[in-house]
């Protein structure tokens, strides 16, 4: 049974609009912060679009001070909560979807290629080859990660409703398991196709060679996995931004950098 979730109290809203300047709207997240047998309310001022400061304000309208490292946890839960899952609504679908015979049977091309022309291969193409095969294989597996990282995040938010929009440390963190290995499976697939970029070239100029032009089945599946690599190909820029997000240290800089920017602008006393 699920437990609804309650219209902040009078005590909460009349902090928030105190706290609220002119030409701001306001924002009370639903879900609440369980911190210590107390629950908390995470509101977020905004001007037009754009969020300019937050508050977190107890249950009975205290609203505590951010120089209390026990706020800030607070704070840091009430946020990482809400961007985790939002991040979940945002890609979870799109980034779990795959028809996953369209790997097998590329796979089964490529495998039928190899062994076709095996013999013609010189050692380079083999080994190019075999990594070209490799891709849809590690596609999938990685496919698989996001599909169970996604329903993880699907029942911690089906418990969260459960117990009326609560959240507490114990599912912050086993949402941010489920993020990591998403972002990572993710990653890993961008991966797979940069680092097979230059294999599935030299494939195709082996088999664009090999192939006589009177084959026409042949040449067709050739033109089927040049379709594939094309898909597989990234501009610069995008290049650029999967290679930066690889360093786990570099991402907890920058979220410990974003997280200051929030102290900095939160209007919880100090």
């Amino acid at each position: 049974m699920n437990i609804k979730s309650p219209e902040p109290p009078k005590e909460v809203v009349d902090q928030v609009l105190r706290y609220k300047r002119p030409k701001e709207s306001y924002e009370i997240f639903v879900t609440r912060v369980e911190y210590n047998n107390e629950l908390y309310y995470y509101t977020a001022y905004s001007v037009k679009k754009g969020i300019v400061a937050d508050i977190v304000i107890r249950e009975d309208g205290k609203v505590p001070s951010i120089s209390d490292l026990d706020t800030q946890k607070i704070l840091r839960l009430a946020i990482g909560v809400n961007s985790k899952m939002r991040h979940f609504l945002i890609h979870g679908p799109s980034w779990s979807y795959t028809v996953d015979k369209v790997w097998y049977n590329q796979g089964k091309l490529l495998k039928k290629m190899y062994q076709k022309y095996e013999k013609k291969m010189s050692g380079e193409v083999e080994e190019s080859f075999q990594t070209f095969m490799q891709v849809p294989i590690g596609i999938l597996k990685n496919y698989k990660v996001i599909k169970e990282s996604y329903q993880k995040a699907k029942q911690l938010e089906r418990e969260m409703t459960r117990r009326g929009d609560i959240t507490n440390q114990t599912i912050d963190m086993e949402l941010k398991v489920a993020w990591d290995k998403m972002f990572h499976a993710k990653n890993n697939q961008h991966l797979l196709f940069l680092n097979s970029t230059e294999s599935r070239k030299r494939v195709i100029q082996f088999l664009s060679k090999e192939i006589p032009l009177w084959n026409l089945l042949d040449r067709w599946k050739l033109q089927k996995i040049k379709s594939q690599h094309r898909s597989m190909l990234f501009k610069k820029d995008e290049r650029e931004d999967v290679l930066a997000v690889q360093d786990d240290v570099t991402r907890s800089k920058v979220g410990e950098e974003t997280f200051k920017k929030i102290l900095a602008s939160n209007r919880n006393p100090r």
